[in-house]
């Protein structure tokens, strides 16, 4: 990256960050930290970084200082000031009550730090004082805001292969609920307030219509019966549903699943590592019908206690649609799942998707009950918590592989539809106020109930049921040992799927017969990586073979085995080093007797201290030298060294002729050879 231009990037952004109006639409804190990520692995300078950043702050305040001068409180009536009268009175309070300094205290306070170097001019701060007060502030903002992403970059670039598709699934596990919380609250603020209007022109409208207008009055009318406009307004949302999703099928020309059923699928199962399973599994079940309804339960009995037989009613039709909705459409549509042996009986189809529907209704309607009873300027939060629930539960379905997304937003799309039906009904009709503290109680006992249960005696078996499912492929011990062992992969699949060092070693039995020869030769386990182990990085005197080994993933699986050999340090080089064995399984199994085959790597490592801020082990890329030194260590087994052909790395730096170390317990009757 050119030096100039990337100084000039961070300018711009620290800049336009700090200016009036500006800065309010620009996630500066976030700009801030991947700024610091970038020096982290070497893409920015961190000095000249911090520099430009300070200076682009400290212009973005003048400027913006500037302007308040000149224009004075004209500034209210100016466009696009007028259209933010509440933030330019927020920041006049704030410059009132805490004077000069206030520049000093808003450079670190979000919503208001583009605006009070505007208001400080507008109100007459002298010139020097304000450059006194806003150049130090920045001078201190940049580090504190830049400097924990060089520390995350850090670690992130250390622990690549460990984060890479878990930080994906992050991403998403937290931008796909902060954009419902943001869709949420806007069309709350945008709809709230034209509601009335809406439901008195469709009331107006159903006076007008024999049929559908007594179920649009039956909803909207507090003066009609609304049991039979339930019933009513049930049968058609599941007929229209049905007959929808049927004709579409039959007009596309489509089988469900759609092409973009199969890409957000394979892109989902590409993300797809064992701590994303711990978490999505977790959730799924949090998400599942036996807590739904063990929910539902716990707030029906508080209503039916308390006597609220109107809410009660709504409450239970809400969650019993559902059920029964999302049973006869997978009956009636028999759509498989993507793993189709995933579930038995009726839940072996999945359109649309239960927890979807299920969690819709439940967590839709229980937001429909609190927020009838709260002020209309808090209405939106019980939506805005329902829908992040939801968006989690629609997630984990995904990434699990238990459903498409066509499922999912059929169930999403269909649960809305019922909690939206129900909750114009249940709001236009008159009945006594709930408690909202009794509401939630309740529900956080009926969740938490079945929640901890679901947790304590389903997680371990759910765990299984929902990991990946792969192909085992089988040969015979002779195919393998005379060149099946090609069939094999040539390179280890990183987290971002990529292909990065090659796998050197193949190994056939069980994973305790070498790793006790490797023991018997002075090989060890490392150190697992653990909160108080990884202490050990941050160690002014590091020993390189007691840090914790950072574990790397091939094909979004952890490995079977991971032994290090340390070696005294290089007498000219100085510097420790040692050698590191990895294996995954193959997935491939020798006949006769089933024998395991397993894929690795022999890497060098040695200790490496980035921005003199941890130390940790780095892996070599002298592989040729690494395999030679294995073999040394293998007295005691069969081994044979052979070539592939082709493309030997991917990686120009790398030190590989193509050499692949098959070892196996039985003794061939061949001997030790060299394929070439």
């Amino acid at each position: 990256m050119h030096p100039t231009w990337a100084g000039l990037g961070v300018f711009g952004i620290t800049c336009a960050e700090s200016l009036a109006i500006v800065g309010l639409f620009m996630p500066g804190m976030l700009l801030m930290f991947g700024i610091g990520a970038l020096v982290a692995v070497d893409a920015l300078s961190l000095w000249p970084t911090l520099a430009w950043a300070t200076a682009g702050a400290i212009t973005g305040d003048v400027v913006s200082f500037w302007l308040g001068r000149h224009f004075h409180l004209r500034l209210k009536v100016m466009w696009p000031f007028r259209h933010y009268p509440r933030l330019m009175n927020r920041g006049v309070d704030f410059f009132h009550r805490h004077g000069g300094k206030s520049v000093a205290i808003g450079r670190f306070i979000g919503p208001v730090r583009p605006i009070l170097p505007l208001v400080a001019g507008m109100l007459g701060m002298h010139p020097v004082r304000f450059l006194l007060v806003a150049v130090p502030a920045a001078m201190v903002w940049a580090p504190v805001f830049i400097l924990p992403g060089v520390a995350f970059g850090a670690s992130l670039q250390l622990a690549a292969e460990v984060a890479t598709r878990l930080a994906v699934l992050l991403a998403l596990v937290i931008l796909v609920p902060w954009a419902v919380y943001w869709l949420v609250r806007r069309a709350y603020g945008l709809l709230a307030p034209r509601g009335g209007r809406l439901l008195d022109r469709a009331l107006d409208w159903g006076h007008s219509h024999p049929v559908l207008g007594r179920i649009t009055a039956g909803l909207v009318d507090p003066q009609e019966p609304e049991s039979r406009a339930l019933l009513l307004s049930a049968l058609l949302l599941l007929l229209g549903t049905w007959g929808f999703f049927r004709i579409l099928v039959v007009v596309t020309h489509h089988q469900i699943p759609l092409p973009l059923d199969h890409t957000v699928y394979h892109f989902s199962q590409g993300l797809r590592s064992p701590w994303g399973d711990r978490l999505m599994v977790l959730v799924t079940e949090l998400g599942g019908q036996p807590v739904d309804i063990s929910l539902t339960l716990a707030v029906a009995a508080w209503l039916a206690l308390r006597r609220r037989w109107l809410a009660a009613g709504h409450w239970v039709a809400a969650v019993t649609f559902g059920v029964l909705a999302t049973l006869g459409l997978k009956v009636i549509l028999e759509i498989p799942r993507p793993v189709p042996d995933l579930y038995g009986g009726l839940s072996t189809y999945a359109f649309p998707s239960a927890h979807a529907t299920l969690s819709t209704v439940t967590y839709g309607f229980l937001a429909v009950l609190i927020a009838r009873e709260l002020r209309p300027s808090k209405r939106w939060l019980p939506y805005t918590v329902a829908a992040l629930i939801i968006s989690l539960v629609v997630l984990s379905r995904i990434y699990l592989g238990a459903h498409w997304l066509t499922d999912v937003l059929a169930g999403t799309s269909l649960g809305l539809a019922w909690v939206a039906l129900l909750g114009i009904a249940y709001r236009r009709h008159s009945t006594a106020p709930l408690e909202v503290g009794g509401v939630l109680a309740a529900a956080l006992v009926g969740l938490l109930a079945a929640g901890v249960w679901q947790v304590g005696h389903q997680y371990r078996l759910d765990l299984q049921r929902y990991t990946q499912r792969h192909p085992i492929h089988v040969l015979t011990e002779n195919t393998w040992w005379q060149g099946g062992w090609r069939q094999l992969p040539a390179f280890r699949i990183d987290l971002a799927g990529r292909q990065t060092e090659p796998l050197t070693v193949q190994w056939a039995g069980p994973l305790t017969t070498l790793e006790h020869t490797l023991r018997d030769h002075g090989w060890v386990t490392p150190p697992p990586l653990t909160p108080s182990t990884a202490l050990r990085w941050l160690s002014s005197r590091p020993v390189l073979d007691k840090l914790p080994a950072l574990p790397q993933v091939h094909n979004g699986r952890h490995g079977s085995l991971l032994m290090i050999h340390p070696e005294p340090a290089d007498p000219v080089k100085g510097g420790q080093h040692q050698w590191v064995l990895r294996l995954w399984t193959a997935d491939t199994r020798l006949m006769p007797g089933g024998i395991p085959v397993w894929v690795g790597t022999i890497t060098e490592q040695s200790l490496y201290r980035p921005l003199g801020l941890v130390a940790v082990p780095r892996a070599g890329t002298r592989f040729n030298r690494a395999v030679r030194t294995l073999e040394g260590f293998l007295d005691d087994l069969a081994w044979r060294a052979v070539r592939r052909h082709g493309p030997t790395t991917t990686d120009p730096n790398a030190h590989w002729n193509g050499t692949v170390l098959l070892i196996r317990a039985l003794p061939p009757t061949a001997g030790r050879s060299s394929e070439k």
